[in-house]
């Protein structure tokens, strides 16, 4: 497939996809900045799709001239390069090979010309100067607590001074001015180095920009972090905190409001969050990374719920009103810096919960008539853009999901305004560097174009990954459709998304109702691993938007799970569903991916329908003691897969799983391992279904463990086990598992 090399000369203009996004939106038209001609040098390579005689690049900047810019044979053969002045901003393109249109295949950026999506690049004024990472220069190390270095090499252009900035992501003061001995220009200008030493652990920003006789260059953003061990979102559960549900840190900024009881603000804000993080509660469950709901700002009213009846308010995010603005009730701006400082002090990630599909009537964009294109509002059809959602069969959740509105009161972005989608990624950037966030999840994605995965996904990789620090961007497509998940993953998109399909097949089917057995937990995991082998799915029994799994899981009131508002689900009966829930936390947290523990479930927290499945949290103290002992029962769950990088990184290799007749899905005993390089490393987890405990069960371990003889572990009871010849007998608790390592 065609694909675009965007050359970076070092001592020349930059062309940085996505990197310099200005903050004013680029025009439609193909006219240049003020209407000069000026440009800069960009350097196209293309490789034509097969043989082709003639191969030209055609561009925004000169309105598609066909003739203006032909490229010329390269090397490789078949391959095409040429550059070309083009004005400073931002432009689709395309090339002709034999004259016949061809669009990139993985653009960086894409713009919409006369409603068509149009692969674009985005070119830095090389009137201004600039710096650049050299490839291969980051030297990052952490010999020991409090001595992290960081060292790194910039291409200097057209520039006589460059001076950088270091801030600490834990301390909210202003960010300190980096000495001669840590950043210095070369003689020639062309390159500056930075070396910095005794740095204590936790994340870390450097911002360097370059001048040339008093005039200031973008500046270059080096977010990163000094750790132990180098951090990958699969280290860690996401927990995901709802605010308003979580805690309330502080009850003067408190408004109840207008709203039914259950769909109403109930006080949580940022600052109990912070209050948490600071007492330890996600380092007791080993949580490394936090999803945390949306915080900008909501209506003040209530609006009507799904049912016509009751009436919701913005409690949970998703109705935004302001683009920079945390909600008061939340805290502030103010209370998320601190919120995030305190989680970056204790190693944690913070999450940002986007909505990127729709925002409220309210919202300071719709209500501005400069920008009505940039919405597509409720009109009273049923059919058509601005339809809502489910009303009809022509406008339906997924045949018309791009343009459908979830409801009256929320119009949908028009994604393919490109005034709309620049000020729109702008916005999620500032959000991003203003309060040093460390990752996006993308609320409704299936309800977007493509192109608003891409522009968004692009622009934080390429304004806050140059360091080599990782962003973790997943979405919500709320849909068992694996090609339509997958169609919004990619190098130039999502990292991964909530894993519907496994969800669908897994958790309540076999898990909480026991109409499947294991063989279908098997088949459906690996299905998922070989569906999804690209991306770093979020693996998950329960979240926001679905009844409470306990619930599921518990005989005397899974009947209630789909109620909402009234004759809702109590609190789940007998020991039975706590066990169920233990076991598919433990499935789910013994398997790769980004499990994720929606806020409760770490002790069993119980509900039916949104809003009933979304509670205030119950504290430790006033835990009961079925709750408590299933927290604790979870920290040792989440203490082992801490401490076996194997159940954090390692392939999952299915060892067998029996045929016992167990409903659709035969099986309810399955091993499976998750080896590492070091064997101590390396785990072996035994699920059983039934409730009985198994006794004598005779697990094999394969010769790539490196497990021969000695002790083993387990990691749930604290029990140990003598073994020979590879070979341990031991018994695995009814709705259990077992959990095993090398002593």
């Amino acid at each position: 497939m065609p694909h675009l090399s965007m050359v970076r000369n070092l001592l020349a203009a930059v062309l940085a996809v996505a990197a310099c996004t200005p903050t004013t939106a680029t025009p439609d038209s193909g006219s240049p900045p003020d209407g000069g001609t000026t440009g800069c040098p960009v350097a196209f390579t293309h490789r034509a799709v097969s043989s082709a005689s003639t191969v030209s690049v055609i561009g925004e900047w000169n309105g598609f001239d066909r003739t203006a810019q032909p490229l010329q044979p390269s090397t490789p053969p078949g391959t095409w390069a040429g550059t070309f002045q083009v004005p400073p901003g931002a432009w689709a393109y395309r090339f002709l090979e034999n004259g016949a249109d061809v669009a990139d295949s993985a653009p960086h950026l894409v713009r919409y010309v006369d409603g068509t999506a149009t692969p674009a690049l985005r070119v830095a004024d090389c009137r201004r100067p600039s710096l650049a990472v050299v490839p291969d220069t980051l030297a990052a190390t952490r010999p020991s607590a409090g001595a992290g270095q960081f060292a790194i090499t910039l291409a200097v252009t057209a520039a006589d001074a460059v001076q950088g900035t270091l801030r600490s992501s834990a301390d909210t003061g202003a960010p300190r001015a980096l000495s001669a001995a840590e950043l210095a220009l070369s003689g020639d200008l062309h390159t500056a180095t930075i070396a910095l030493s005794g740095l204590s652990d936790g994340k870390y920003t450097l911002s360097v920009q370059a001048t040339l006789a008093g005039t200031s260059g973008d500046a270059l953003l080096l977010p990163f972090w000094v750790e132990a061990e180098h951090f990958t979102f699969k280290d860690s559960p996401l927990y995901m905190a709802l605010i308003d549900r979580f805690r309330d840190g502080d009850p003067s900024n408190d408004q109840p409001g207008p709203a039914s009881p259950a769909g109403g603000f109930r006080g949580g804000d940022l600052q109990g969050l912070q209050q948490s993080i600071r007492e330890g509660y996600f380092d007791d469950l080993h949580v490394k990374a936090i999803w945390v709901s949306p915080w900008q700002q909501q209506p003040e009213g209530a609006f009507p719920a799904a049912d016509g009846v009751h009436t919701v308010s913005g409690y949970h995010g998703y109705w935004p009103i302001r683009a920079r603005q945390v909600d008061p009730r939340f805290g502030g701006n103010q209370a998320l810096l601190a919120m995030v400082a305190e989680a970056h002090r204790h190693g944690i990630r913070i999450v940002m919960d986007l909505a990127i599909n729709q925002v409220h009537q309210e919202h300071e964009y719709f209500k501005d008539p400069a920008k009505k294109d940039w919405f597509r509002p409720a009109t009273g059809k049923t059919s058509g853009p601005g339809c809502l959602c489910g009303s009809s069969n022509e406008c339906g959740w997924d045949n018309a999901r791009q343009y459908c509105l979830f409801t009256s009161y929320l119009p949908d972005i028009n994604w393919t305004n490109n005034d709309a989608a620049d000020q729109f990624v702008e916005d999620a950037l500032w959000w991003m560097q203003t309060f040093d966030l460390d990752g996006i999840r993308m609320d409704a994605v299936k309800h977007v174009e493509p192109a608003a995965v891409t522009n968004l996904s692009s622009a934080v990789r390429d304004r806050l990954g140059l360091a080599g620090t990782e962003y973790y961007l997943f979405g919500e497509s709320f849909t068992g459709d694996v090609g339509l998940i997958n169609s919004y993953i990619g190098p130039q998109a999502l990292d991964g998304q909530l894993d519907f399909p496994l969800f669908f097949a897994v958790p309540e089917p076999v898990f909480a109702r026991d109409d499947n057995g294991l063989q279908l937990v098997k088949a459906q995991t690996n299905q998922s691993l070989a569906d999804f082998a690209a991306a770093t799915m979020v693996t998950f029994v329960g979240n926001q938007d679905l009844s409470r799994f306990i619930t599921k899981a518990d005989p005397a009131n899974r009947d209630l799970q789909n109620n909402t508002w009234s004759n809702t689900p109590g609190a789940p009966v007998g020991q039975l569903p706590y066990d169920r829930l233990l076991l598919a936390m433990t499935h789910l947290m013994t398997t790769p991916g980004v499990p994720l523990i929606y806020y409760g479930d770490e002790y069993g927290e119980f509900g039916g329908a949104d809003p009933d499945n979304r509670h205030l949290l119950n504290r430790e103290p006033s835990l009961w003691a079925e709750q408590r002992a299933q927290l604790t029962r979870m920290k040792a769950l989440l203490s082992a897969r801490a401490g076996l990088r194997g159940l954090r990184r390692g392939p999952l290799v299915d060892l067998w799983c029996n045929t016992e007749p167990w409903g659709q899905g035969q099986g309810n005993l399955y091993a499976y391992a998750r080896p590492d390089p070091d064997p101590r490393q390396s785990a072996v987890v035994v699920l059983n279904l039934t409730g009985n405990t198994w006794t004598n069960v005779v697990v094999n371990f394969p010769s790539s463990l490196q497990w021969t003889t000695g002790t083993i572990a387990e990691a749930l009871s604290h029990t140990t086990h003598l073994f020979s010849n590879s070979t341990v007998t031991l018994d695995v608790p009814a709705h259990g598992a077992v959990v095993l390592h090398l002593e």
